[in-house]
């Protein structure tokens, strides 16, 4: 793990441990106290900053691990890239020198058997970003099982052709 990646990781500990330490030193209030909630409340989320963050920056280090494994990628730094800045997620030169992009999505499906509508653009946006691309490897990794089987549905493949899907958690993957 690099320096960089190695303090995200020791930041994210230790606002966890943070959120262990005030849920253990504190009862919850009374249920019709709502002031003492609403206070509570704002502590721990100030505590855990953008959690949403450090999944994402988790789902990078998964990815990371899975381009060293697969690609024998060497020296790419997860936490280079911002979580939510622009751009594809990963963009990266290979060993042998050809390009490799990636995105990366912790994404469960809103509806029971589909993406929402907001998630659907942002997917949308995503595909076009790797179809677009020249590049060539072209990869879509997610970190969730349901997404993953939805994303093998034909309307899903149709927007993904040529892009590899992995699955993170396990390793699974298909062609689109």
């Amino acid at each position: 793990m690099l320096n960089d990646e190695l303090t995200q990781m020791e930041s994210i500990c230790g606002r966890l441990d943070q959120v262990r330490s005030l849920l253990s030193s504190n009862d919850f209030p009374d249920l019709e106290d709502i002031a003492n909630w609403y206070s509570f409340l704002v502590e721990l989320k100030t505590i855990q900053g953008n959690f949403n963050n450090d999944v994402s920056f988790l789902a990078t280090m998964l990815a990371k691990q899975y381009l060293e494994e697969k690609f024998g990628l060497q020296n790419y730094n997860a936490a280079d890239k911002p979580q939510g800045a622009p751009g594809l997620d990963i963009d990266v030169r290979l060993p042998d020198g050809k390009r490799l992009v990636a995105e990366i999505k912790t994404t469960s499906p809103y509806l029971p058997n589909d993406l929402g509508a907001q998630q659907k653009a942002t997917f949308k946006k995503d595909f076009r970003k790797l179809t677009g691309a020249e590049a060539d490897v072209k990869l879509f990794f997610l970190t969730e099982q349901k997404t993953f089987q939805l994303m093998k549905a034909p309307k899903y493949r149709i927007q993904l052709s040529g892009v590899i899907v992995v699955l993170l958690t396990t390793n699974e993957v298909f062609t689109a």
